[in-house]
């Protein structure tokens, strides 16, 4: 079957993106499925805003065209629930739609995704492309509830993202004497909530308490924040731009602790990678994440918007090496137990077929 899949670059020097590594795990691990790439969202050093119209009007032109040339393609089409991409897909999407296109519709958090709240304008472009007909895939039970409830669909499928257990060996010992190496992984932004991270490890180093952090990834805003965490951190922060393939393994390997003090998640692929290597969690409780992160038993949750939890988090396991060792083995298990690749693949085909 030949399958149009839609989402950013995959190659990672132009582009950090969770729903990149999705797309790449998919196409890497379903060989019955011809896939075809359809590349949709700006690159990492493209400009945003109004600038990207005209470039839009053309990849519209090249979206119509690609449809034409395979007619009998199934889309899966990622969408992830933020302003800018509910205004840049929506008119991809109904498009499909209108074309009568099989088309899938693979849901990736946002900040709409389960907010309470969402403008009344972006509520009725949703409204135009979720239908009764068209297969919705969500990443958590929790999530699949909140279309139901906002949207009255019954079309949804639950399917969390996956890694392949086999690419990532368990730490062969546990840090129990070493400083503690914290990391994170991905778009370096306000929304990941950067700021009070850096707030969480200023108030480490004033105590004395030993600690790494190494970050990896890309600032959406250039120097809004690396140069702010060398300055306070001098020779305690390590940063290594993006990472992948080997690189991103070495970089893993490296960490005890992932912290990652999102406003809004789905379910990270940098989360699942990292506690495949046995890191531990500290992370908000936040979209899906609950499914694979069990607050006292693989990893720790912190609040929203707030430094102190992630500096009590880091101080108990930094106290706590037995906990931090015991952590890190329920993450590995937690990853190898729930996440099977196969049986991800088997129910995306499955998915694929009823549409």
């Amino acid at each position: 079957m030949d399958v149009i899949i839609v989402s950013p670059s995959l190659d990672t020097t132009q582009n950090v993106s969770g729903i990149s590594s999705v797309t790449q795990f998919i196409i890497n691990n379903n060989p019955t499925q011809n896939y075809i790439h359809f590349e949709q969202g700006k690159k990492d050093n493209e400009p945003g805003g109004i600038r990207r119209v005209f470039p839009l009007i053309a990849k519209l032109r090249e979206w119509k065209k690609l449809l034409a040339t395979y007619p009998q393609a199934t889309i899966h089409y990622n969408f992830p629930l933020s302003k800018a991409s509910i205004i840049r897909d929506v008119p991809f999407i109904k498009y499909a739609q209108h074309e009568n296109r099989k088309i899938v519709i693979h849901l990736h958090g946002g900040v709409y995704l389960t907010s309470e709240k969402i403008p009344s304008y972006l509520n009725t472009m949703l409204k135009m492309v979720f239908n009764e007909t068209t297969p919705i895939i969500t990443l958590s039970e929790m999530e699949r509830r909140a279309i139901v409830d906002r949207y009255a669909l019954k079309n949804i499928s639950v399917l969390p993202n996956c890694v392949d257990i086999k690419d990532y060996p368990i730490k062969s010992e546990c840090n129990s004497k070493r400083e503690l190496t914290l990391g994170y992984m991905g778009r370096i932004t306000k929304e990941k909530g950067m700021e009070y991270l850096l707030k969480a490890c200023k108030s480490l180093k004033k105590d004395s308490i030993p600690f790494k952090l190494m970050l990896a990834g890309k600032e959406d805003i250039q120097d809004e924040y690396i140069p702010r965490f060398k300055e306070s951190l001098a020779d305690d922060f390590i940063y290594t731009g993006v990472v992948s393939g080997e690189k991103k393994d070495e970089f893993i390997n490296k960490l005890d602790l992932f912290v990652l003090p999102s406003f809004f998640e789905g379910l990270p692929m940098s989360l699942l990678e990292c506690m495949a290597q046995g890191v531990v969690p500290i992370t908000t409780d936040v979209g899906s994440i609950s499914d694979v992160v069990s607050d006292g038993t693989n990893g720790i949750f912190i609040a929203v918007k707030d430094s102190i939890s992630i500096y009590n988090a880091v101080c108990e396991l930094d106290r706590d090496r037995e906990k931090l060792n015991k952590f890190s083995h329920e993450a590995y298990k937690t990853i190898k137990l729930k996440f099977s690749p196969d049986e991800y693949i088997k129910q995306l085909n499955n998915i694929y077929n009823k549409a």
